[in-house]
């Protein structure tokens, strides 16, 4: 089971590759913003010399995903929306995805790790720039209806944490992905019902997106019979709605103010 970071793990890290966590004096230089967002970076020890260093679990924690460590295999593990990295931490190898990424190494300063920036462009749907001390990245988490259904979750505290595409919502879901131009999706673990689905409409689709949606709301409340009595209360309650080419599915505790968010994210 997956750990997060300790204060004792986190010195193990800082101490583990010796001269390559040699940085220069004072605090982390420079700017990184995500998404059109200043990062945090107030705080945290200079980088090491020579490269352009980013802070990796501040930009996972900062894009929704989440940092690990696994004391047995001396390695830890970030999440970065589809995207699985782990780092050696003797040996600063980066693995993505199950590929070892070659010409490239970790290096930790004072319990933080520090990865090369050019690592952002080897993750599916990122991307990173450099222009003289400023970092600019991007990532699926900026595409506007993610941004949107994100901001449904937050507001309401929803239980929906796997995301997904129309790919993928069509492979795991039975949604048909040429229903949409774009779509994403946020889907529940097993005991919670919560589900935020948006999309846009593909021309002479609205039927179909309808009838698949709610065959998704009956799925999940078929799914809570004779189980769990509130997530299944949430499911039957549950509403596809649209605003022109645009189409929600809602389950939640709190279905009126998500319905107002959706309407207000995409007129606006």
């Amino acid at each position: 089971m997956k750990r997060l970071l300790s204060a004792t793990a986190a010195l193990a890290l800082g101490l583990s590759l010796g001269a390559s966590a040699l940085a220069a004096s004072g605090g982390y230089a420079g700017r990184v913003t995500l998404n059109g967002a200043a990062l945090d970076t107030a705080g945290l020890p200079a980088a090491p010399t020579g490269a352009v260093y980013l802070p990796l679990r501040t930009v996972a924690e900062a894009d929704y995903g989440f940092a690990s460590w696994y004391a047995d295999e001396n390695r830890s593990y970030f999440s970065l929306d589809a995207n699985d990295v782990y780092v050696d931490c003797g040996t600063g190898a980066i693995e993505v995805n199950g590929e070892t990424i070659s010409g490239m190494t970790a290096a930790f300063v004072q319990g933080v790790t520090y990865v090369p920036v050019g690592l952002m462009n080897r993750l599916e749907g990122y991307s990173a720039a450099v222009t003289d001390s400023d970092i600019t990245i991007t990532s699926p988490n900026g595409e506007p209806l993610t941004r949107l259904a994100r901001s449904i979750i937050a507001e309401i505290d929803m239980g929906a944490t796997m995301k997904q595409d129309a790919a993928g919502m069509e492979e795991f879901y039975g949604v048909p992905a040429g229903c949409f131009t774009e779509a994403v999706g946020f889907f529940p673990m097993m005991i919670s019902a919560d589900t935020v689905v948006i999309g846009r409409v593909a021309e002479g689709q609205m039927e179909a997106a309808q009838a698949a949606l709610e065959e998704v709301r009956a799925n999940t409340e078929r799914g809570f019979e004779n189980y769990l009595p509130e997530p299944l209360e949430r499911a039957k309650n549950g509403r596809v709605v649209t605003s022109g080419d645009y189409i929600m599915l809602i389950i939640s505790a709190d279905n009126d103010t998500a319905i107002e968010l959706f309407q207000a994210g995409v007129e606006g």
